[in-house]
């Protein structure tokens, strides 16, 4: 009798152990705090209706390095620094919305990525926000200087860089096209 009274009190006590291992499993899975992801559409949503705000230094577009400390506008100059947050109050930062804002310009985009090849690419990847001549254009991007001018003509009859007084800069559409290529480089 004995003997079966100390195998259910055996029982009983693994039991309560199991129990007791398994509320603080759950106490914990409850503290992590939910993260959400500025490219994904649903996480917008609920980190607005959350109120989010992300840590510092979680924006995976935010750089030391950078002098606006934003990869996907990094000539501008900011009076203020978000010290890396997508989310404050469970808005998504400006600069993540103006890039991404749309999803169905994926599409688009992928298709002008096709057109334009592994040239048009580096020199859209290089020229960024930045405005520069031809021959700045070349010597940054690694594009031979005689594909150039090619390259070039080829970028602006598809509408992503404009010329003015013979600077090259990006059009809108092109900077849709520098700030995919540069997730597509840098986070996927």
């Amino acid at each position: 009798m004995t003997g079966d009274f100390n195998i259910m009190y055996k029982r009983i006590q693994h039991t309560l152990r199991v129990q007791t291992l398994e509320k603080a499993t759950d106490n914990n899975e409850e503290k992590k705090e939910k993260r959400y992801n500025p490219l994904i559409q649903n996480d917008c949503v609920e980190a607005l209706f959350a109120s989010y705000t992300s840590k510092a230094g979680e924006c995976q577009f935010f750089s030391d390095s950078a002098e606006s400390k934003c990869l996907l506008d990094p000539y501008s100059r900011r009076s203020w620094n978000c010290e890396g947050r997508s989310f404050i109050n469970g808005y998504r930062c400006e600069y993540i919305s103006e890039a991404f804002n749309s999803t169905s310009s994926a599409k688009e985009v992928n298709s002008l990525i096709s057109l334009i090849g592994q040239n048009g690419e580096d020199i859209i990847g290089n020229l960024g926000w930045s405005i520069m001549s031809q021959e700045e254009v070349a010597a940054v991007s690694g594009v031979k200087k005689e594909e150039t001018a090619f390259m070039v003509s080829v970028l602006k009859l598809l509408k992503l860089v404009s010329e003015k007084n013979q600077k090259l800069q990006l059009t809108e559409l092109g900077r849709k096209v520098h700030d995919y290529l540069l997730v597509q480089k840098y986070f996927l």
